[in-house]
């Protein structure tokens, strides 16, 4: 007997239910012409406060003063915990499991290399800069392990983040950059001169093209379970705004020029003020550019690098409005002036809290509950391994 809706609608149940309309739809239906589920928007929400945070700060700050630096890596851990198990993602906390050991470690281990490098200076510069080419050549090693650590030790939903990028990336990313701050002073030493102020110029009109490079190596590097981060960010990205930064600051420097030549004019009988006044215009004129391309740079630069960044099928979206930013940039800067630096700890929960409520995701509800990654099962040896070489150096 063949399976169609008249047999089955005659010979299972009764004839005065009719079944074949349910039936025809079960075995006829295109099941590739279903719709697809849209991705909803997933928002972030940070459930921390300042007076909370500046609790947790004071404490730490006592504590790592008390222990000469000792209790600075377990500060660090509680202050990560702070933020993570307050950051929400779709209901959901973030949290950090990073083992304050590790971190003490790493810093004991630069302690040395920089007591070491003082102290080889003083015995024979060509000593010390032996030290400086071996911690130049670590560097994208350095960095790309406390990258690493930072993401390996957070999870979401009981699932750890990781970081892929390959030492070959990290060389070819952040090598450059240290160039950028060695050469200059090499040069200032070996070739004392004008031709090391336009070296160290050009060197510096690079550092968009260099902090896009960094950007696109963090963004495209992170894995979550077995989804997989992409950044489409380009080495152009960040041009425009450091142009845009780099006109103000020349105006701003004309200005100074002009306003320090007009009241130096007028106050010609006071040689004392006229020599002061081009000191306090400049400082007054290099705050308020500070205030406003400070945040302006901020806000392109975190909107850019998250709007070109996806994971798998999510896909992220930041909106940082420049003017609220700065304001709040603003207020944080002052009433940390104002308050001889207590406000910080608040000031830095405002800021984390209004990028979070800036930015969403778009995904499916399944693709925040990911299959367990394949690597979850290594051997504890391996993950010795990589406890070891992962350690921390970020402060």
């Amino acid at each position: 007997m063949s399976l169609s809706a008249e047999t089955l609608g005659e010979t299972t149940l009764p004839s005065h239910v009719d079944v074949r309309p349910v039936l025809d739809f079960m075995l006829n239906d295109d099941l590739t012409a279903r719709p697809i589920p849209e991705k909803r928007v997933v928002s972030l929400e940070f459930t921390g406060s300042g007076s909370e945070y500046f609790r947790i700060w004071m404490i730490n700050l006592c504590l790592t003063i008390l222990t000469l630096g000792v209790y600075s890596a377990w500060a660090k851990v509680r202050r990560l915990q702070y933020f993570d198990r307050n950051t929400l993602l779709d209901g959901v906390p973030f949290d950090f499991h990073g083992n304050p050991i590790t971190i003490l470690r790493g810093r004991i281990v630069a302690v040395i290399v920089l007591f070491v490098y003082h102290y080889l200076f003083g015995l024979s510069i060509h000593f010390a800069i032996v030290i400086a080419l071996i911690l130049f050549v670590l560097a994208p090693f350095m960095m790309r392990s406390s990258q690493r650590f930072r993401l390996r030790h957070t999870s979401y939903r009981g699932l750890r983040f990781d970081f892929e990028g390959s030492m070959l990336d990290a060389y070819a990313t952040y090598l450059p950059v240290a160039l950028m701050f060695v050469v200059p002073p090499l040069l200032a030493v070996i070739f004392p001169g004008d031709l090391v102020i336009g070296v160290a110029g050009l060197l510096y009109l690079a550092w968009p093209w260099l902090q896009a490079r960094m950007k696109h190596f963090q963004q495209g590097g992170f894995t979550y379970g077995e989804m997989h981060s992409r950044s489409t960010l380009s080495a152009s990205d960040f041009v425009w705004p450091y142009f845009k930064s780099g006109i103000y600051v020349i105006l701003g420097a004309i200005a100074v020029g002009v306003l320090t030549a007009v009241m130096a004019g007028l106050l010609t009988s006071t040689p004392y003020i006229s020599t002061l006044l081009p000191i306090f215009i400049g400082i007054i004129i290099s705050y308020l550019m500070y205030v406003a391309l400070g945040p302006y740079l901020q806000v392109k630069i975190w909107n850019k690098s998250w709007e070109t960044t996806s994971l798998d099928e999510i896909e992220f979206y930041s909106a940082l409005p420049v003017g609220a930013f700065t304001k709040l940039q603003s207020k944080n800067l002052l009433l940390t002036l104002l308050s001889l630096g207590l406000y910080r700890p608040f000031a830095v929960v405002d800021v984390y809290r209004f990028r979070l409520q800036h930015m969403t995701l778009r995904a499916h509800s399944s693709h925040l509950i990911t299959a367990t990654h394949t690597t979850m099962g290594e051997s504890a040896e391996g993950e010795g391994v990589a406890e070891f070489l992962g350690f921390d150096l970020s402060w």
